[in-house]
């Protein structure tokens, strides 16, 4: 993964750079949190008036870059230059954590977008109000969550959870983000004595992490086809077969 988070200090030496500070940072602010890199772009004063405290998140190196080559010729550039900045900054690692209440309006945001629409988004609310939302991981950097999956438990020969929906801030994809999220839960699910994991998606994707339409052939869902897959947490290469019933959440997809 390559993203890229900045954190430090603004640190001014008189009153007239405060001024300046005052003055163009809202514009600033405003047009960075529009770049489609940016992640989060917080600027605070501390409790000291001449300091603010800097974090900033962006997707990649590239768009960081894209950032520093605007700001550069910014009015915000222009008035602050000679202002004494102390930053550190690198590439980083999102962090995969159970949802908090917090997470829930920005699951939901997350979600409309990577889908398109609100059936997905919906599909966990509902999960989550009527209590078969088995886990929900996301993945945050800073106060931004930039991935989301969703485990449920099945009715089902053995234990079983099903894996779905799972999505990814747009500007953050194809650095593995979905795929942390999907290792985390299944070795949660391990953890946690879940004998398998069904899951409705692309074979090619899917396959990487284990599952196959073979492991599902016994199994007999509403999603039967090709692109139902399982996979065997328990060791065992046969899963039993039998009748799988999802929470009621799905039947309205």
């Amino acid at each position: 993964m390559a993203l890229i988070r900045l954190t430090g200090h603004l640190i001014c030496a008189s009153a007239a750079e405060r001024q300046a500070v005052l003055s163009h940072l809202p514009a600033h602010i405003a047009a960075t949190v529009r770049e489609p890199g940016c992640l989060f772009f917080d600027i605070a004063q501390t409790a000291d008036p001449m300091v603010w405290s800097v974090s900033e998140g962006f997707a990649t190196q590239a768009d960081f870059d894209a950032h520093q080559a605007r700001a550069a010729v910014s009015p915000w550039a222009a008035a602050t230059r000679a202002i004494k900045r102390v930053y550190e900054m690198g590439a980083t690692e999102p962090e995969i954590a159970p949802e908090t209440d917090a997470d829930i309006a920005p699951i939901d945001r997350l979600t409309r977008a990577a889908f398109g629409g609100p059936d997905e988004a919906e599909l966990i609310a509902q999960l989550r109000t009527q209590g078969d939302l088995a886990l929900s991981l996301v993945a945050r950097l800073g106060r931004s969550v930039l991935g989301h999956v969703a485990f449920s438990p099945l009715a089902a020969p053995m234990k079983a959870w099903a894996l779905a929906p799972v999505s990814v801030r747009t500007a953050c994809r194809r650095q593995g983000i979905g795929a942390a999220l999907i290792r985390a839960g299944l070795e949660t699910a391990r953890a946690q004595g879940v004998e398998a994991v069904l899951v409705l998606g692309d074979p090619a994707y899917y396959g990487r992490f284990g599952f196959s339409a073979k492991a599902a052939q016994a199994l007999r869902t509403p999603y039967d086809g090709p692109y139902l897959q399982a996979l065997s947490l328990s060791g065992t290469a046969r899963l039993p077969a039998g009748d799988i019933t999802y929470p009621p959440a799905f039947a309205a997809l």
